[in-house]
């Protein structure tokens, strides 16, 4: 526990000043680069824990496409932050070419290759891509950006700290110990409704704080769904360790494992709040 403290601490100093300093800024300007280049890292570090998880990064033929893809979209994302009807476009295009790009490496190394392996890595990998250019995508929405790509982060480790407390205390019914043998019914509650109560306390705090109007309903409602939501990113990426008979995707950070061990559930709510926010505003 206090390694994984330690690190968190550590963590969280060194990447505060790139979320200081994540707001768009004009092209020519560095700044306008360091925090697409902060999440196109950890993009990438999580795609390669991914494939190495499954016995798929030695495979250059397989690994080095989604290694590209990784890095390159979220900071695409901000280039192309003035025209993101063609950014989906290329990312649709992109994510077909990649399928029938695998489908000539299954046939061109058929025998040699698990093909079921080879569909987790894809369908992941997309996942893990398409949640970090999310971050970009919400932080980059004009005037409340800088509190819409907070919202992954702040809730999925909310529902992550109450649902372990909450299991420490009060856990008795394992939840689904096939996948992740210490979680707890009794936890998941606890950190569901603790993720509930507390988006609402943000909407309260924003306001106060930077003069913006809260849409309380759509922060509700999504803070319901979000509880949710995070627990089943965090149990989605323990089912895949579990298949593949190891502890954690990685080793740099200290008690969390690796960088897809860490924000398993923050990629799975930025998936969410990405698409609510498309059709209902979190603020006004």
């Amino acid at each position: 526990m206090k390694t994984r403290i330690i690190t968190a601490v550590i963590a969280v100093l060194g990447i505060f000043p790139f979320f200081w300093f994540s707001a768009p800024v004009e092209p020519t300007n560095i700044l306008n680069y360091a925090f697409p280049l902060l999440i196109s890292l950890i993009s990438l570090f999580s795609v390669w824990e991914l494939l190495h998880g499954l016995s798929l990064d030695k495979n250059y033929f397989v690994s080095v496409p989604f290694y590209l893809a990784s890095f390159c979209f979220p900071m695409l994302a901000r280039v192309m932050r003035q025209d993101l009807h063609a950014y989906r476009q290329i990312a649709i295009f992109s994510v077909l070419a990649i399928a029938i790009y695998l489908f000539a490496v299954m046939v061109f190394q058929f025998g040699k290759l698990d093909t079921g392996k080879i569909g987790l890595a894809f369908m992941t990998s997309a996942y893990i891509v398409g949640a970090n250019a999310g971050v970009i995508v919400l932080r980059d929405v004009p005037q409340f950006g800088r509190y819409l790509f907070l919202i992954p982060f702040v809730f999925a480790w909310v529902t992550d700290s109450c649902a372990y407390f909450a299991g420490r205390l009060f856990g008795k019914h394992k939840l689904i110990p096939r996948v992740s043998p210490k979680k707890t019914v009794e936890g998941a509650v606890g950190g569901f409704v603790c993720c509930a109560l507390t988006t609402l306390l943000y909407g309260f705090v924003v306001a106060r704080c930077f003069h913006v109007t809260p849409n309380y309903l759509v922060l509700g409602i999504s803070g319901l769904v979000i509880g949710v939501v995070s627990q089943i990113g965090d149990l989605m990426m323990s089912a895949i360790k579990r298949q593949q008979g190891i502890k954690d995707f990685g080793w740099m950070l200290p008690g969390h494992g690796g960088m897809l061990d860490r924000f398993d559930s923050s990629m799975a709510v930025t998936v969410l709040v990405l698409i609510v926010s498309t059709y209902f505003p979190f603020f006004y």
